[in-house]
């Protein structure tokens, strides 16, 4: 099959989150199986790669009555081929240091869809399926049943990393591009769902409504965007085609996220090391983190979040964690920030009122390094989402034998089982899970691990050797992938 992935990110080189890292991980393991795989992107200005090769030296996209020229470089990345589209718009849309967070998103990312189709317009190869993945390129499924239907296109898939991101925009963004917004303002089409705003385009709406498949990152995810608590107004719309949605749940690098091999780690360890030499490695990692961090030599256990302090991932719970492993003469580790003033300031202000307590570490600034170093010193890593499609950290966590504690949502409730669930089987359960998004529920939870920690060391280090055992890889996923990709195309 020929697969082309369309999207905003690509890890390493333009990763802005978990995003990137997904679409790396399954392009990569496609092409191992055999497929032909080719994976699409812009060209932001901060990527600098020397073996880039000029592919199209010029070809144009119209916007806004204009036509701006384009260039499409090439390389090979990750073990994937890439393509970077150098978008020379006027307004220099890939040329502001950054992925997101620009007033212009909008057009920005309809502009690189359309270009995008504009590039595989003048390659004319046929196409078995088209990956979109969120609302940045989902354009690209109505596209191709309007501007572009000469394109040989068999099937689109789009999938859904976040519902919470859909794109929304104005009937004249789509006139932009030669499209009829108004035509499309429609609830069968991209109208947007919420009845203030009728005037609304919907932009994963577009995805949704016109991709031959769409998934979710999780199959727990796939089923609560389905219900008006976590659909975001686009429940009803998924509902109507949810004959067409399922849930793969994502995996993650093993070459990047490999204790055995993590040359960041001062004693590297694995799945295929012995109980004592895990603990030992993990011991000597907090031995590190507590020179490098001035954190106390003699408290347990290490509890700790990396994560961005944004509402989806409840950083007021993450303030109760903290506070409760103070109070449980714990150690706290934090790595993360906001782009939201309000809760970076609060959690500044934290940070100052535990200044004097060398038992509370707040690092506002993301280190990549540091958080390799964070996951394997850790006891347990608290992931407290209000929602989570799937999550990336508690399946690191685990990879690095430390236990996480997160709320049954998503991608979490599908990824860790309860250590004193009587339901689970013996030997799925690897961490701690609780229900509602409260501080008295995480308080207990939390005292829950530090019981099983203190009170029964035997239990406690199987949990340990079992999650480090589980196969977090992209195979699996890819597989189902694959498969899907197969039974769209018959259609």
């Amino acid at each position: 099959m020929r697969i082309i992935h369309l999207a905003a990110e690509f890890a390493p080189i333009a990763k802005a989150g978990g995003l990137g890292e997904v679409v790396t991980g399954l392009a990569r393991e496609e092409t191992r199986a055999g497929e032909t795989v080719e994976v699409i992107i812009p060209k932001y200005d901060f990527i600098n790669i020397p073996s880039l090769q000029l592919e199209v030296p010029e070809f144009k996209c119209l916007q806004s009555g204009q036509l701006h020229s384009n260039a499409m470089w090439s390389t090979t990345q990750e073990g994937c081929s890439l393509h970077l589209l150098e978008a020379r718009h006027p307004a220099g849309y890939f040329h502001r240091s950054k992925i997101y967070g620009c007033e212009d998103d909008i057009p920005r990312f309809i502009y690189f869809t359309k270009a995008a189709l504009e590039y595989l317009s003048l390659k004319k190869e046929p196409i078995d399926t088209l990956h979109i993945h969120d609302w940045h390129v989902a354009l690209a499924a109505p596209l191709l049943k309007d501007l572009f239907k000469h394109l040989p296109v068999k099937s689109v898939l789009l999938t859904i990393h976040n519902l919470e991101h859909q794109g929304k925009c104005a009937a004249w963004d789509l006139d932009a591009i030669n499209l009829n917004g108004t035509s499309y303002l429609a609830p069968a089409k991209l109208q947007d769902n919420s009845p203030l705003y009728p005037q609304t385009i919907n932009l994963l709406k577009g995805g949704i409504v016109y991709a031959d498949a769409i998934t979710t990152v999780s199959p727990t995810y796939a089923k609560e965007i389905l219900t008006p608590a976590y659909g975001f107004t686009l429940d009803t719309t998924l509902r109507q085609h949810m004959k067409k949605l399922t849930g793969i749940l994502n995996g993650i690098d093993p070459n990047l996220w490999d204790p055995a091999k993590d040359p960041v780690l001062p004693k590297p360890y694995g799945r295929e090391s012995s109980l004592s030499a895990i603990l030992s490695a993990k011991e000597t990692a907090r031995e590190s983190l507590q020179k490098k961090l001035g954190l106390p030599a003699n408290k347990r256990p290490w509890i700790g979040a990396i994560t961005r302090l944004v509402p989806q991932k409840g950083p007021e719970l993450i303030e109760a964690a903290l506070s409760h492993t103070l109070e449980r003469d714990g150690a706290f580790l934090l790595l993360g920030s906001s782009p939201i003033p309000d809760i970076q300031t609060h959690f500044q202000t934290l940070k100052e009122k535990y200044a004097s307590n060398k038992q509370a570490f707040l690092h506002f600034e993301y280190d990549e390094n540091l958080a390799h170093l964070i996951f394997a010193a850790l006891d347990f890593l608290i992931v407290p989402s209000h929602f989570e499609p799937c999550g990336l950290t508690q399946i690191i966590a685990m990879r690095y034998g430390t236990l996480p504690i997160v709320r049954a949502t998503g991608g979490l409730k599908d990824t860790v089982f309860d250590c004193e669930d009587p339901t689970i089987p013996s030997a799925k359960r690897n961490g701690f899970l609780f229900e509602k998004p409260t501080p008295s529920a995480i308080h207990q939870t939390i005292d829950r691990a530090i019981n099983l920690m203190h009170s029964d060391q035997a239990t406690f280090q199987s949990v340990i050797r079992r999650a480090i055992q589980i196969d977090s890889s992209w195979k699996a996923p890819s597989r189902e992938y694959l498969q899907l990709y197969r039974e769209i195309i018959k259609k």
